[in-house]
Parts: C-alpha cells; structure tokens; sequence
C-alpha cells in the first residue's frame, strides 16, 4: 500500500500538472514524467519519450484551456508504483478565444518513483467520451 506521504505528493504532482496544462506549458509536463514516458493517445500509436510525445503535442490544434475539473480520483499503489485514475471535463476554446468546447473522459497514469524519492509519471493514456 502507499503511505500518505505518497499519495500526498502524487495529489500534488497532479495539481502541478494541471496548472502546466492550464498553462499550455507542454515542456513543463514532460519534466513531470519518467527518464522515457509513454502516452498513449486515443485511436493513435503509442507515443514514446519526451522528444517524441513534445512533436505530438506541438502538431495539435491550438488551443487555450479555459477551466479543467477533475472527479472520481483513485490512487492507489505498491512501494515505488502507483496508478491514478479520474474523470476530466476541460472547457477549452480556439487560439482566438472565440469557439468554446467542453471535452469530457477519463485518464489513467502509471507512475514510478525514482531514485531521488520523486514520484514521476511513466505512462499516460485517456479516453474522450464527449463533446
């Protein structure tokens, strides 16, 4: 099982991740992550280390994340791995700010500790179930 102080800095890497994507900050979700993430796109390739998943990301639309609500989060977890599961809906809009859409699903993170004790995410995949 994990301790409290695990799932403590896990809760808190997921709200230091949230505050990056609020951000559009891709280059500082990518310091969260392990030596090699993989993420894992809906109905894409697997995507695999940092170099590759910063071109991904750089190829989508741009967008501006407007709000991010995150329910049902579960953490759980064995020594230096855990997973996290939630629920999303992010309201995002155009680079212009003019077309607002609401994206709902869920995501899952696999996560490891690293040798310094930091909690690090190693795997990322989600599903969108809306608009």
């Amino acid at each position: 099982m994990l301790s409290a102080d695990d799932r403590s800095a896990i809760e808190a890497l997921h709200e230091t991740w949230l505050d990056a994507e609020r951000r559009g900050d891709s280059p500082a979700l990518l310091q969260l992550c392990a030596a090699v993430p993989v993420w894992l796109p809906p109905n894409e390739a697997p995507l695999c280390g940092r170099t590759e998943i910063l071109r991904w990301l750089e190829r989508q639309p741009p967008t501006l994340v407007q709000r991010i609500e995150i329910d049902d989060v579960e953490i759980s977890g064995v020594e230096s791995l855990a997973w996290k599961l939630a629920s999303f809906r992010t309201t995002l809009t155009d680079a212009g700010g003019a077309k607002a859409i609401v994206v709902t699903g869920s995501h899952g993170w696999l996560l490891q500790r690293d040798d310094d004790g930091v909690w690090r995410v190693a795997v990322v995949t989600w599903r969108i179930t809306g608009p």
